[in-house]
């Protein structure tokens, strides 16, 4: 710590040229890599422009369709947002963190700032979601943005006390609905925090907090108006569908979620959120700063950490409240003369080994991964089921269905002409936005080719396809393999003759 922070001249410049050199090395790396499922998902959304859809809001529909329209529907075009969008985060966390130094010490100097400033942004680069969710371009990506502008203009309003920063808290908390459900969490965050620092407890009467719901509200409401004309499809599937899935007690989930938070903050970046909770603590919460970077964060983390009790919660989910977390620690670390020992430096190492690990793991082809492999193969497989298209009268004759949203949308990404395919909206099964679009009629007395692959996620469904066709048979089957040794993964494909339609 004494060698970073008083031996080495920084200053803004060279943390905006850390930004800026991470953010090209990024897109070199989108040109050698794959499209994930999830975003083959999103590329097919925007296919047919809406005001929402079925699983979340636009959002990264909208950014994946500014990328294609610059690029053209390539892996390229797909995910080019995602690095604009960490760009902009990593601003936002670097202009955040220079104001809360601001605040907490004003008598520190220029270079000062900067050398810290520059230490956390190193430190939150340390962390794997701020590198997974740079180059994939899903509902997270913005959603982090907007998070962080949002308690960015917080930051503002408590410094400044400057009405405008309301207004701006409003656009963003909007445009961080639109771009997913949880940006709600921040809500409640930002009202307990006007409850509990008396200087902003009477803005409470004043209409401002309200103006800024509202201004949200009228953003977010094209979203509305799409799940109104679709009977609260997406709102019953995100809240009462989940609500359902809850069940009684159980600690299987909360201990799958923790190795999961260890994984994707990284054990460096992990073990520096425990020690803010512990000076927080320490401290008896006094400092009305840092806790109001902690209770950014409180509601979603400590919301979903309630729900593992009961059910599955995704590694990314908490992700949102981590933000303000890091930022505290941060503050927190340096402020109060922490130093890096060894076991931070092997931290910070280790971080590194397996932020290189990682980016290796989408280089390199088939790599056996198992369930978390869910890429390989689809671009090979796509060309081949084509060429079978082709000889069975092309697509005028012969439609391509899968059994699951993910491999549908890798196969329409992935064929030439970019065709329509289904799910399992084809078989009367649950398909999502599939669902939406629904089956044509002039599908009825075609062939098809269905299309699955061996992942435990989506079980093959011959039982209910046999229904909607007279003939079902085994096509072909590609394998694809690690060094021709380890398996990666099989997808099959059947013929199926003369569908019948879903009437």
């Amino acid at each position: 710590m004494k060698n970073f922070f008083h031996s080495t001249h920084f200053s803004l410049r060279h943390a905006f040229l850390f930004i800026a050199i991470l953010s090209v090395l990024r897109l070199i790396y989108l040109l050698f890599i794959p499209v994930t499922p999830q975003e083959a998902y999103y590329w097919y959304y925007i296919q047919h422009p809406a005001l929402s859809y079925f699983d979340h809001p636009p959002m990264a529909a909208y950014s994946i369709g500014l990328g294609t329209l610059l690029f053209g529907n390539t892996v390229f075009g797909v995910k080019v947002m995602a690095v604009v969008w960490f760009a902009g985060i990593n601003f936002l966390f670097l202009q955040t963190l220079w104001l809360l130094f601001l605040m907490f010490k004003p008598q520190l100097s220029n270079e000062q700032i900067s050398r810290y400033a520059f230490f956390g942004l190193v430190l939150f680069n340390l962390a794997i979601f701020t590198h997974l969710y740079a180059i994939t371009m899903v509902p997270d990506t913005p959603l982090l943005y907007f998070w962080i502008l949002t308690l960015h203009f917080f930051i503002k309003l408590i410094q400044t006390h400057e009405r405008k920063w309301w207004f701006s808290m409003g656009l963003a908390i909007g445009l961080g609905l639109v771009s997913k459900y949880t940006m709600i969490a921040i809500v409640p965050a930002l009202f307990t925090a006007l409850l509990l620092k008396k200087d902003l407890r009477r803005y409470l009467i004043t209409p401002y907090p309200y103006l800024m719901l509202l201004i949200a509200a009228v953003i977010f409401s094209p979203v509305i108006i799409w799940n109104a004309q679709h009977h609260w499809a997406s709102f019953g599937f995100q809240f009462e569908h989940r609500a359902e899935k809850l069940k009684p007690f159980t600690s299987k989930y909360i201990i799958q979620l923790f190795f999961s938070q260890l994984f994707i903050l990284t054990p460096l970046v992990f073990g520096f959120l425990i020690d803010f909770i512990v000076r927080l603590v320490k401290n008896r919460f006094r400092d009305p700063i840092p806790n109001v970077l902690f209770i950014s964060g409180f509601f979603i983390i400590g919301g979903f950490l309630y729900i593992s009790l009961k059910s599955l919660v995704k590694m990314n989910w908490l992700l949102p409240g981590y933000l303000g977390w890091i930022l505290g620690a941060v503050l927190l670390f340096v402020i109060q003369g922490g130093r890096v020992n060894k076991w931070i430096k092997a931290g910070g190492y280790f971080s590194v080994f397996l932020l290189i690990v990682a980016y290796l793991i989408l280089l390199i082809p088939n790599m056996p991964l198992g369930e978390g492999n869910t890429w390989s193969g689809w671009k090979d497989a796509a060309q081949k089921i084509y060429k079978l298209q082709e000889q069975m009268g092309g697509k005028k004759q012969t439609f391509i269905f899968a059994n699951s949203y993910k491999s549908a949308s890798l196969l329409k990404f992935y064929l030439p002409d970019h065709q329509d395919t289904y799910a399992q909206n084809i078989y009367g099964r649950p398909a999502l936005q599939f669902d939406i679009w629904g089956t044509p009629d002039s599908l009825k007395g075609k062939n098809a080719l269905y299309i699955f692959d061996d992942r435990k996620e989506y079980k093959n469904d011959l039982r209910f396809v046999t229904q909607y066709f007279d003939t079902v048979f085994v096509k072909t089957k590609f394998e694809y393999t690690f060094m021709n040794r380890w398996h990666t993964r099989t997808i099959y494909c059947y013929e199926a003759r003369n569908y019948h339609g879903r009437n």
